[in-house]
């Protein structure tokens, strides 16, 4: 090694080059794993977005079918049209939706069922009505909704401002 030179010792050592490579390596590794982790969570934001809209569709579906009940059992009990302005929330998870109240929806297991849709979910959310309710095909946005019964049937519609 006596009559060897700086540069001529510098160009047999390798270990730099193993501190350089174990440094892209972590780095490499580490990227993938944090966008693994990135479209992972993202999935699961739009799973739990989806179960939050369904929620409360939901539940907005059953209030307004208590509501339909108890206007229905009034109304046959006085032989009266009557009318209830009811408010729900205009949107869900920031997205309208659509009640509908109709008598042949595949998915309903009573006479007549509300259903609820969204674009924020691809499949309605369906809640049954009481049997012995006489219903008439109608629809209406959220928000305030007017509950109307005729003296012979039951609907729903855009309460009007």
């Amino acid at each position: 090694m006596k009559g060897l030179g700086v540069t001529d010792r510098l160009r047999g050592d390798r270990r730099g080059v193993s501190v350089a490579l174990t440094h892209v390596l972590t780095m490499g590794i580490t990227s993938v794993l944090i966008a693994g982790l990135i479209i992972t969570a993202g999935g699961a934001v739009e799973t739990q977005r989806e179960r939050a809209v369904e929620g409360e569709l939901t539940t907005i579906g059953e209030r307004i079918g208590t509501e339909l009940t108890a206007l229905d059992r009034v109304a046959d009990s006085t032989n009266s049209t009557m009318t209830v302005e009811t408010s729900h929330p205009e949107r869900v998870v920031n997205s309208r939706y659509r009640v509908r109240l109709t008598s042949n929806y595949r998915d309903c297991r009573t006479d007549a069922c509300l259903v609820l849709e969204s674009r924020a979910i691809e499949t309605p959310v369906v809640i049954p009505v009481r049997d012995d309710i006489d219903t008439v095909e109608s629809t209406a946005f959220g928000g305030e909704i007017r509950l109307v019964h005729s003296g012979t049937a039951v609907r729903v519609e855009r309460a009007q401002p």
